[in-house]
């Protein structure tokens, strides 16, 4: 009971151990897979370029024909053009074969007429004409062959019954013709000489066919291992592998085999390829439709390209569904960039509408500060206007009751004199006196008031002359004013009333209106521009 724990405890171990393999396992064939898929895309977008590739070997083999003599030596170099056409171009491979079956017919070759016809039997079962392909088949004595057109013999129509079972339905049919194969895989057994790699081949066919598959898997390793990776032997290969871990359920290994032959396929310029197709049906199993739908166009075009009715045909079964979930993907796409794209023209509706607001709230507070500014600009000019109003009220104020102390003690001697005269009864003497002009204290008056006014506003003559034209301005003595700018002066001081300022300079009020009217005309600036500037002279700061 003791050693329960301990055991539990191992055993979670190597399960935790085992899930942490298959995860780095899983991880590794991931990675391998998403190489191989690029390496694909790579090869399917420089098709052009392998394309061209096997058009300039086979421009160089035609070229050669101008300059054979002997019917041999064009029999050979037809050959050579039909094993390229081949798997690229079948109408064109049908050509030379048939070419070759004419020149064997002259050169009475036997083994050169059943080596065409045989190759043309190939040909019309990989195009489908079944019918053409059986009757050449039926035609050829197989038992009267040579080794190595039996070995042609077989393989050819393995491969048309290979396509003869893909064509058809019924099951019937498709247990005979599985009978036939294995009978002609046996005969291609005994062709070849034990150990040899076509022996081993045709061995791992056989194990495959009858359900040894980690047979024919290992047999099929060595023999991929050996070869050229981009050959066109070594893509078979790699599909015979795909089909067999397919077989085995192993759809890592599958799809990587898979993708391995038809990048070889690709570059190899092969037009009658199925690895491209059995791995576009695969892709579409697993739900990647994008590649399971650009892969099969590309098999599509392949196809139109080598013109061959039966692999179109096989097309035409997937195709359409392959097309369907594609067109669906991308219908649901668009709903979804519709949706995406609705919505963010409602944000942006929404950005708009907040946009436009901030920027209303944003003019209101403009507004509101603008109205502030001027407000405060207001309190700034009043408080201005204050100061200046209490500095001058401080400063007349103590002027005037200097000048009413001034005034009162004239009067006052002035009454005693004229009560010293009136008693003394000198009466002629006090009449006088009473009626001697007041020119003096007038005079003295304007003196006082000049000599306060600049004291208040030291500047206002020369900024006054500035709102001048040159020859209209004055020059006046030190701490004095004429009459002209005195009434100005009075303007400076706020006071606006013409009777107030004629009563003051003790002049009519049309005087005081002419003297005004003609400093005005004399001004660089409107009359009322010019009264705004004069009432302006003088800040603060300078007294």
């Amino acid at each position: 009971m003791s050693n329960i724990p301990i055991i539990c405890m191992r055993l979670s171990v190597m399960a935790v151990f085992f899930m942490v393999c298959c995860s780095v396992q899983a991880r590794t064939g991931q990675n391998a897979s998403d190489s191989l898929l690029r390496a694909l895309d790579q090869a399917v977008a420089n098709r052009g370029v392998y394309l061209q590739e096997r058009s300039r070997q086979i421009a160089e083999l035609k070229a050669k024909l101008p300059s054979l003599t002997s019917d041999r030596e064009i029999y050979d170099c037809n050959t050579q053009i039909a094993d390229c056409y081949e798997s690229f171009v079948s109408d064109s491979a049908k050509k030379y074969l048939n070419e070759n079956l004419l020149i064997a017919t002259r050169l009475q070759d036997r083994d050169r007429i059943l080596e065409a016809r045989i190759r043309l039997a190939l040909i019309y079962a990989m195009n489908g004409f079944f019918m053409q392909s059986r009757d050449i088949f039926d035609s050829v004595d197989y038992n009267s062959l040579p080794w190595h057109l039996k070995a042609r013999y077989c393989w050819a129509r393995l491969k048309f019954l290979d396509n003869l079972t893909i064509s058809t339905h019924e099951q019937s049919e498709k247990d005979q013709y599985r009978y036939e194969n294995l009978a002609l895989r046996d005969s291609l057994i005994g062709i070849f000489e034990p150990g040899t790699d076509l022996h081993r081949k045709e061995v791992a066919a056989r194990c495959r066919e009858q359900g040894d598959y980690r047979t024919a898997l290992s047999i099929y390793k060595e023999l991929y291992d050996k070869l050229n990776p981009d050959s066109h032997e070594a893509a078979m290969i790699a599909k015979g592998l795909a089909d067999l871990y397919g077989l085995t359920g192993d759809e890592v290994l599958q799809k990587h085999y898979l993708l391995i032959s038809s990048i070889a396929d690709i570059k190899m310029a092969v037009k009658e390829n199925e690895s491209l197709l059995a791995l576009s049906e695969m892709l579409y199993a697993s739900g990647e439709i994008d590649r399971a739908y650009s892969y099969m166009r590309v098999a599509l075009e392949d196809a139109n390209f080598y013109n061959s009715s039966f692999k179109n045909s096989v097309i035409a079964r997937i195709y359409p569904i392959v097309e369907m979930s594609y067109i669906e993907r991308l219908n649901a796409q668009q709903h979804r960039l519709r949706l995406v794209a609705g919505i963010i023209v409602l944000l942006f509706v929404v950005m708009i509408v907040v946009a436009l607001m901030l920027l209303k709230q944003r003019r209101a507070v403009s507004r509101s500060r603008d109205e502030l500014a001027r407000v405060n600009h207001r309190l700034e000019r009043t408080s201005v206007k204050l100061a200046e109003a209490n500095l001058i009220r401080e400063r007349y104020v103590g002027y005037f009751m200097h000048q009413c102390s001034l005034t009162v003690d004239k009067l006052d001697k002035f009454r005693i004199n004229i009560n010293r005269k009136l008693k003394a009864n000198r009466t002629d003497e006090a009449y006088v006196m009473s009626s001697r002009p007041l020119e003096k204290e007038l005079e003295e008056l304007y003196i006082n008031f000049d000599r306060a006014f600049l004291n208040l506003y030291p500047n206002f003559i020369d900024e006054f002359n500035s709102l001048l034209r040159p020859e209209a301005r004055f020059n006046l003595p030190k701490d004095r004013l004429n009459t002209p700018v005195r009434i100005f002066a009075l303007i400076r001081l706020g006071i606006t009333d013409m009777g107030q300022i004629a009563g003051f300079l003790h002049y009519s009020v049309q005087t005081v209106y002419n003297y005004k009217s003609k400093v005005r005309k004399t001004s660089v600036l409107t009359p009322e521009d010019f009264e705004e500037k004069v009432k302006k002279i003088g800040t603060l700061a300078a007294q």
